[in-house]
């Protein structure tokens, strides 16, 4: 066999060999740039995907943000009101039991100011 390739290339002339090893050369090229541009296609791809997530990320987070502060609000409307209720209920309340004392009030201010009237007429 090692017979055959030398009497091949003995056949050969050094312009042929030449020729093989150019056409050798510009297949290894062509196989580069191939690889090359796959290379930089799935480069671009992924920037574009990173892009798209990046995109989706803030979109997500600004949707998130949203929903946060319009639960964040409900809750704090909500703790409002049940403060308003309360206050309320004992507003009543002590409107009730102020109104006990009205009389009393009423009777103990006219003890007051007509013991000063009286304390000055002397």
């Amino acid at each position: 066999m090692e017979e055959t390739k030398k009497n091949n290339n003995k056949d050969e002339s050094p312009q042929q060999s030449l020729e093989k090893i150019l056409q050798a050369e510009i297949q290894v090229a062509e196989k580069i740039t191939a690889a090359k541009e796959g290379a930089e296609k799935r480069i671009e791809a992924a920037q574009e995907e990173i892009v798209s997530l990046k995109i989706n990320i803030i979109e997500q987070a600004r949707s998130d943000r949203e929903e946060t502060l319009t639960k964040g609000i409900a809750v704090a409307k909500e703790d409002a009101q049940k403060g308003i209720n309360q206050a309320r209920i004992e507003s009543e309340k002590f409107e009730k039991s102020g109104e006990k004392y009205n009389e009393e009030a009423v009777q103990r201010v006219e003890a007051i100011i007509l013991g000063e009237f009286e304390g000055e007429e002397d």
